[in-house]
């Protein structure tokens, strides 16, 4: 604006200049067009801006540390409680297939080159991500083909380990226990798909994904219905095999399924390994996984589901076998009814637990963010679920939907206000219409205002997914919008 300015002054200005100068002022206005015009071509070229990636993925390590993981492709880390951040996302130079898979041991660059069917990774939507320190992660793409991919260097290369490109599939969540390395993933419903090992003459492996071929079963056979996609790990993620199909995976009713809002609808309740094993492989020393998970449906319900190890001589070893041969088998299956909102896109979202067992449920519906009735609800003992209440008073439930919620471990007196009498637990939730916090374990919420914090940081209000570390809350959501709070901050908001 400022060129254009002059330009025109100095145009205006030349029949009043005497003759001599006439033609240095002419020269100057050519300069100046010039110059004006290669840097309106410049700024044009820099005015393209990408935007942030929406975050649903996180996974705190620390007060320090934390990895989010989000749309386009997103994968980023913070060593410094979030000074700075380093952007680790997989791209097909620096991702290989796991030595296991078809094409092991290539980069996906390489793949991409040699085949007519690309595979990308710059639209994938990350939503969930675990990590077990600042090196170590796994993370899960949602729909249109879903993957999981690791690193062990802090995001300089990644492992492909596992991918399905069947028509439907869609992953929810991933859930590892850091002590142990056995985890699991949930998905949608989807047709079973049989998986055969081919077992060569050198003994090497590689998996073949077999199409659904028109079965002699009855119909009422397992594999002609839908299931939840299911699979486990025992390795810290490096390898996922399928969980062995069931009624403990068989939707209650016909809109049953689960929300990758925030990643938090499955919660690992227990795993253990078998100590000193002989053979001490991930396989031979399993004993059991404990899980709990809910989502949507008509009546909303919450599943409790626990896996023992498959006793030796069950399933006799063959040459060419279906997925699962493996150490894994449903032990028990509960289901309880969750007082909840049900219907088409209503349900659970997220869900998190104590370390003594009390759980807590939110959601709603994504396209009534208002409405609170039956959108969060609390387990009335530290059973890790098998007995719940809602909270359906004004006072005592959220503000509306929400996709993601925490809890605190629990803190001592020494470091709470005045008002509070005994040791307690904060909870969070949070979703598209702001976040509530909670002080009894999710039985009563308060909402939280956008406002100005005691240590000086502005909240923003509304996030897809929230964790605590010691001393802080993370929160994460949605162009790129992060938070980091001080736990002291969260004690006095209602002062």
């Amino acid at each position: 604006m400022l060129t254009s300015y002059l330009f025109s002054f100095y145009r205006k200005l030349i029949p009043f200049l005497p003759e001599p100068h006439r033609f240095q002022t002419i020269l100057a206005i050519l300069l100046l067009g010039i110059f004006s015009a290669g840097k309106g071509q410049s700024n044009q070229t820099q005015t393209v801006i990408k935007k942030p990636a929406h975050y649903r993925g996180l996974c705190v390590i620390n007060d320090s540390c934390a990895w989010f993981s989000g749309s386009k492709g997103t994968v980023i880390r913070t060593n410094n409680g979030g000074i700075s951040f380093d952007t680790i996302s997989p791209f097909p130079s620096n991702t290989h297939f796991a030595h296991f898979l078809p094409s092991g041991n290539q980069t996906i660059e390489a793949f991409n080159r040699a085949n007519t069917s690309h595979i990308s990774l710059k639209n994938k939507d990350f939503r969930d991500i675990w990590a077990k320190n600042n090196l170590e992660a796994v993370i899960m793409s949602a729909g249109d083909s879903a993957m999981i991919l690791k690193t062990q260097d802090g995001g300089k290369s990644w492992t492909l380990v596992h991918f399905d490109f069947r028509d439907g599939i869609f992953l929810d969540a991933l859930e590892i226990d850091s002590k142990t390395g056995i985890g699991m993933v949930l998905g949608d419903p989807i047709l079973p798909e049989p998986i055969i090992v081919e077992i060569t003459q050198d003994q090497k492996s590689s998996i073949i994904p077999q199409k659904n071929q028109p079965s002699s079963q009855p119909k009422e056979s397992y594999m002609s219905k839908k299931h939840f996609a299911a699979l486990y790990t025992l390795d810290f993620g490096s390898s996922w095999n399928q969980l062995p199909v069931g009624d403990w995976n068989l939707p209650q009713d016909s809109l049953e399924s689960f929300f990758a809002a925030s990643g938090s609808s499955l919660i690992i309740i227990e795993s253990n390994k078998i100590a000193n094993s002989k053979n001490n492989t991930p396989q031979n020393s399993f004993k059991n996984l404990y899980v709990g998970f809910a989502g949507g449906g008509i009546q909303p319900c919450y599943h409790i589901v626990k896996f023992k190890k498959q006793k030796i001589g069950m399933k006799k070893p063959s040459r060419r076998f279906q997925i699962p041969n493996d150490p894994l088998r449903v032990d028990g299956h509960a289901v309880v009814t969750l007082p909840m909102m049900g219907g088409p896109a209503a349900g659970v979202y997220g869900m998190c637990s104590t370390e003594d067992g009390y759980m807590i449920a939110v959601g709603g519906n994504y396209t009534l963010p208002n409405n609170y009735f039956g959108a969060s609800s609390h387990s009335t003992k530290g059973n890790f679920g098998f007995k719940w209440a809602s909270n359906d008073t004004p006072n005592g439930n959220t503000g509306g939907y929400r996709s993601g919620v925490c809890i605190s471990g629990t803190i001592c007196e020494e470091n709470l206000p005045k008002k509070f009498t005994h040791p307690t637990r904060i909870a969070i939730c949070t979703g598209t219409n702001g976040s509530d916090i909670s002080f009894d374990d999710g039985r009563h919420w308060q909402s939280i205002a956008k406002q100005t914090l005691k240590s000086g940081s502005y909240f923003e209000g509304s996030f897809n997914a929230c964790s605590f570390s010691s001393n802080f809350l993370w929160m994460v959501g949605n162009t790129g919008k992060f938070q980091r709070i001080p736990i002291s901050d969260l004690l006095h908001l209602t002062e």
